[in-house]
């Protein structure tokens, strides 16, 4: 397996940038072939999701309504987090914020590149368990409902397409995989099992 970066870049250029993210147009060549544009978005933060489980095995959902797709979503609790602050810090936060819950026991499940042809996108996934609970203060622009359906409901949502937040599904998936597996912490397996 050859790992040598290929890609030369000629010339980077950033027509655009928020606080979120900034978008270039590079010039580059790749393994000295011709010169040619290669646009991509550079993320200024990451995303964290993260599937709460219960002591009866249930999970919270949160729903929204995207602006950018247009349409009401089900996801696992997370949003955005700084690169300059762990992600578990900025999982906890999200958790509380969203679902007013606190967690005793926190597992990443996943690490993850959202869409490497474009972005730089990270996705991180976590369980937490162990779970008291608080007063969610979500952000004044979300607007939040939310739903507790046992983990084998959230399940069926990720295949039906109901839930389609790809790190909502990404952590879904590899929790329960890790379950049928039996590669979770025995007291997380007893919950979900």
């Amino acid at each position: 397996m050859d790992s040598t970066n290929p890609w030369t870049v000629l010339h980077k250029d950033e027509p655009f940038t928020c606080p979120f993210f900034s978008v270039r147009s590079d010039l580059v060549a790749h393994a000295g072939g011709q010169p040619r544009a290669y646009n991509s978005i550079r993320t200024k933060m990451f995303g964290v999701a993260v599937v709460p489980v219960d002591k009866r095995g249930c999970t919270m959902l949160v729903g929204q309504y995207r602006y950018v797709l247009d349409r009401f979503t089900w996801e696992v609790p997370g949003g955005g987090a700084r690169y300059d602050r762990p992600p578990l810090d900025s999982a906890r936060e999200e958790l509380s914020e969203e679902t007013g819950y606190r967690a005793d026991h926190w597992l990443q499940l996943v690490d993850a590149c959202v869409a490497p042809g474009t972005s730089d996108e990270l996705s991180k996934g976590f369980v937490a368990w162990g779970l008291q609970s608080g007063e969610a203060h979500p952000e004044p622009e979300e607007q939040l409902s939310r739903r507790l359906v046992p983990f084998a409901e959230a399940l069926s949502m990720v295949l039906s397409g109901e839930i389609s937040h790809l790190g909502s599904v990404a952590v879904l998936l590899s929790l329960h995989t890790r379950l049928v597996r039996g590669e979770l912490p025995k007291d997380l397996e007893k919950l979900l099992g």
